[in-house]
C-alpha cells in the first residue's frame, strides 16, 4: 500500500506543481520590470509543495525501503515486463532524437544567446559553443544508454557495460547543469531557472543511485527511491508548468517564447527522461521485499 501511495503522491503533487508553476509563469511577474510579484500565492505555494515532496521522498526511502540497499542490481531492476521495457527504450530513443535536433539547431541557440551592446552583437565564445554541442552529444549518448539499459533489464545479468549505461547520463547532467547556470548567471530572478537546476540535479542523483547498485553501495535504496521520486515531480513542475501556461494562453508558441530553442529541447529531453524514471521507479517499488 505504501508503494502505491508514494507513487500517487508524486504524480498528484506533480500535477499540482505544474498548475502552480504555470500560473506563476503567466501572472507571477510584474509587467514593467519582469521581476516576480512579491508574495504571489501560487509561487509561494509551489515552494512549500516542493519542500513537502522532498521531505516525503527522503522519509519514504529511509523508513520504507532501507532494506533495498542490500539488494543486487538484478533484484532491484531486473525482470522488468517486456512492454514497460519497450516504453523505456522508446523514451531513451526519443531523448537521443531530441538531443540530435539540439545539434542541428545549434546556430539558433547561439543566436539566442547573443548579447547586444550599442550597435555591436556579441556572440558566445568558442568554448561555450563547443560546450553546448558537447552537452547535446552527451544527451544523445545518454538516450542510447537508457535504451540499452532498459533492453538488458530482462533476465540478463549486469555487466561492466551496464555500469557505463548508468554513468554517461551523470556526465550529461553535470555538463548540462553548468550550461544552464552559465546561461542564467546574469539573471537575478532565481525562480526562472532554479526548478530546472533542481530537476537536473535530481536526474543525476537518480542515475547515480541506480549505478551504485552495481557496487552494493550502502544507502543506494534510500537515494534511488528519493531521487527518482523528486526527479519525476520536478519534471511535472518544469515541463508540465510550461505546457499549462501554453494551454492557458491558447498557443503552443508560448513554450518557445518562454524557454527559447535550447531550453525547449532540453525540457523535452528531460521530460522523456522523467517518464523513463517514473517507469523504473514503479517497477522497483513493485518488487517484493523478500526478493
Amino acid at each position: 500500500m505504501k508503494k502505491i501511495l508514494y507513487l500517487i503522491w508524486i504524480v498528484v503533487a506533480g500535477l499540482g506543481g505544474a498548475a502552480l508553476r504555470g500560473m506563476s509563469l503567466l501572472q507571477g511577474y510584474e509587467a514593467d520590470t519582469g521581476l516576480p510579484v512579491e508574495g504571489y500565492l501560487p509561487a509561494m505555494a509551489l515552494i512549500g509543495l516542493t519542500i513537502a515532496v522532498a521531505v516525503t521522498a527522503l522519509l519514504t526511502g529511509r523508513l520504507g525501503f532501507q532494506s533495498r540497499s542490500s539488494w543486487s542490481f538484478e533484484q532491484m531492476y531486473g525482470n522488468m515486463p517486456l512492454l514497460l521495457r519497450l516504453v523505456c527504450m522508446l523514451c531513451g530513443l526519443g531523448t537521443a532524437g531530441i538531443c540530435a535536433w539540439g545539434i542541428v539547431s545549434l546556430p539558433d541557440q547561439i543566436a539566442e544567446q547573443a548579447a547586444v551592446y550599442g550597435d555591436q552583437i556579441l556572440l558566445p565564445g568558442q568554448l561555450i559553443i563547443t560546450a553546448t554541442g558537447a552537452a547535446w552529444v552527451l544527451g544523445i549518448l545518454s538516450g542510447l544508454c537508457m535504451l540499452l539499459l532498459a533492453q538488458g533489464q530482462g533476465s540478463k545479468p549486469a555487466t561492466r557495460f551496464t555500469g557505463l549505461c548508468c554513468t554517461l547520463p551523470i556526465f550529461w547532467c553535470c555538463l548540462d547543469l553548468i550550461m544552464v547556470y552559465h546561461e542564467n548567471s546574469g539573471n537575478p530572478v532565481l525562480s526562472d531557472y532554479s526548478y530546472l537546476l533542481l530537476l537536473i540535479i535530481a536526474v543525476m542523483a537518480a542515475f547515480h543511485s541506480m549505478g551504485t547498485y552495481l557496487y552494493s553501495a550502502s544507502g543506494s535504496g534510500v537515494r534511488w527511491i528519493a531521487a527518482a521520486g523528486i526527479a519525476v515531480y520536478l519534471v511535472f513542475v518544469n515541463a508540465g508548468g510550461t505546457i499549462f501556461a501554453a494551454w492557458q494562453e491558447g498557443s503552443a508558441a508560448v513554450i518557445s517564447n518562454l524557454l527559447g530553442t535550447g531550453n525547449t529541447l532540453r525540457m523535452g529531453a528531460l521530460a522523456l527522461t522523467g517518464l523513463y524514471l517514473l517507469i523504473q521507479l514503479g517497477c522497483t517499488l513493485g518488487k517484493k521485499e523478500e526478493a
